[in-house]
């Protein structure tokens, strides 16, 4: 699995110094949900520490977070695999793990909504510069090319419904689509 080295603009660090660097620096403390808010359902494998998802033939599902709420660096380097720009030649960078428990909590209450489990259906991760200049109505600044965005669908629910969970959860941007929504952990809030 290779991952990129660069991110725009600066170098990436390995894997042990990015989870080293989260863990200093309490991002991923501030991003992990409290032992006891651990939210959980009947059924096995969703929850907030798992995300299960399609991202184009590959199918994933990863445990990102151990049970004390602390990030998992293999469940992490596989989310960032998962979420790489195919379009771009397979390039992937470290993905912001805020973005990946606002994820786990956007299916967790559709799951729970739906009483069945519901696959996020990834559209979009990653995107390189390059690629996102590609797309017609892309911002500029996306935050996929910051690793902070998913554009994504949850099989067998309306993206309405989508948007609409994910903004009872506080997802600091908030795209809404015909056939999918947009969140990101940008700087918000922020909805269009």
């Amino acid at each position: 699995m290779a991952m990129s080295r660069e991110t725009p603009g600066r170098a990436m660090a390995g894997r042990r110094d990015v989870v080293r660097w989260l863990l200093a620096a309490g991002l991923a403390a501030a991003a992990a949900p409290a032992a006891a808010g651990l939210r959980l359902t009947r059924f096995r494998g969703i929850g907030a520490r798992f995300l299960w998802l399609r991202a184009g033939a590959e199918e994933h599902h990863v445990a990102f977070r151990d049970r004390s709420g602390a990030l998992s660096e293999a469940g992490l380097s596989r989310l960032c695999w998962a979420f790489r720009d195919r379009h771009a030649g397979d390039v992937a960078i470290w993905m912001d793990p805020r973005l990946f428990d606002l994820l786990a909590a956007i299916q967790t209450e559709a799951t729970l909504l739906a009483d069945r489990p519901l696959r996020i259906e990834l559209v979009s991760g990653f995107r390189t510069a390059r690629r996102n200049l590609t797309i017609e109505g892309a911002a500029p600044a996306s935050q996929h090319i910051r690793g902070r965005a998913a554009d994504f669908a949850l099989a067998g629910l309306d993206p309405r419904e989508t948007a609409r969970i994910a903004d009872r959860l506080g997802a600091p941007g908030l795209g809404r689509y015909a056939r999918f929504t947009h969140v990101d952990v940008g700087p918000g809030p922020r909805r269009w």
